[in-house]
């Protein structure tokens, strides 16, 4: 990934951080992401993306 491509996601989920339907809890790590290491947030979200898609309920397409 590059420098680029960082910005670009960084950028997506700030718009996401201010649309009226994110949940408080998301509002507030997208906040706080905007002054962290953006590396350090992208794995976070591939972390959780890997439990979601781990827990999915069966019959899931993938």
């Amino acid at each position: 990934m590059t420098t680029d491509q960082f910005g670009v996601i960084a950028r997506k989920l700030a718009v996401l951080a201010v649309k009226t339907d994110t949940s408080f809890a998301l509002r507030a790590f997208l906040n706080l992401s905007a002054t962290r290491d953006i590396v350090d947030v992208m794995n976070e979200i591939d972390c959780l993306a890997r439990m979601l898609d781990d827990h999915a309920p069966e019959g899931r397409e993938r």
